[in-house]
């Protein structure tokens, strides 16, 4: 990936950062300095019916709530073709940083839970930290987003699946590129610089149906409460400036 860029002098201490990532498993130092790691608990509950990419579910504020510092969100069959379902966007936007989730995830035909990152107004760029198709929890996907919806996508394996165990899923946001991680494994880089201005929402959520990961069946909520479960002990933000 670095090809094109090991000709020109200035890209060696690029080499050598990257090194250091692959090495270190951690975002390198670069020239400037990192802020103290944030905790993000702050905020709005999505509340109504979402149909963007042909999804099923109805976001509630009753599948939403904290079990002590985890942040849970629902998900079952409301009957009657209606489902219901739990999404939050952080109130504040963040710039320049790393943005961590330590999430269990769920399994299930026709379900997609993610934590991610996202401009929100107008929605573009995008940055997933984890994406899981419900009945494929053996990959995880990374993507990035730009401004024109072009796609950067990494998928990670996991024999042993990533679904109902906590993993930690991150994303290091450069001015000039973006760093995939999952449980510190480094699992690519794409070089991007985003508009100025530019923020980003934490966001957490899992959609029901949709293009994706297509429609639920009775196998979706063959649980002991008829219900998924998103789970999220850790959410953080660690400032870098450039």
């Amino acid at each position: 990936m670095f090809s094109a860029r090991v000709r020109s002098p200035r890209w060696v201490g690029v080499i050598l950062a990257a090194l250091s990532m692959l090495l270190l498993g951690q975002p390198p130092a670069h020239a400037s300095s990192w802020g103290t790691p944030q905790t993000v608990n702050s905020w709005n509950v999505i509340n109504g019916r979402w149909t963007a990419n042909h999804e099923l579910e109805t976001y509630t504020p009753d599948c939403v709530w904290y079990e002590g510092s985890t942040l849970i969100i629902k998900t079952y069959n409301a009957g009657g073709g209606q489902y219901r379902s739990g999404r939050v966007e952080s109130k504040s936007l963040y710039g320049y940083g790393t943005y961590s989730f330590t999430a269990s995830m769920p399994n299930g035909q026709g379900l997609l839970p993610a934590v991610w990152g996202a401009y929100l107004n107008p929605w573009l760029p995008e940055m997933d930290a984890a994406e899981i198709v419900g009945q494929n929890p053996t990959a995880v996907y990374q993507t990035f987003h730009d401004t024109n919806n072009g796609q950067t996508q990494w998928a990670r394996n996991n024999a042993s699946a990533w679904t109902n165990s906590f993993h930690t899923y991150s994303f290091s946001w450069w001015p000039d590129h973006i760093d995939f991680w999952v449980d510190g494994g480094f699992s690519g880089t794409k070089w991007y610089t985003t508009p100025p201005g530019t923020g980003m929402h934490f966001i957490v959520n899992t959609a029901v149906g949709g293009d994706w990961p297509g429609n639920p069946d009775a196998s979706t909520w063959a649980t002991a409460d008829g219900a998924r479960y998103l789970k999220v002990s850790s959410i953080t933000y660690t400032p870098y400036y450039p």
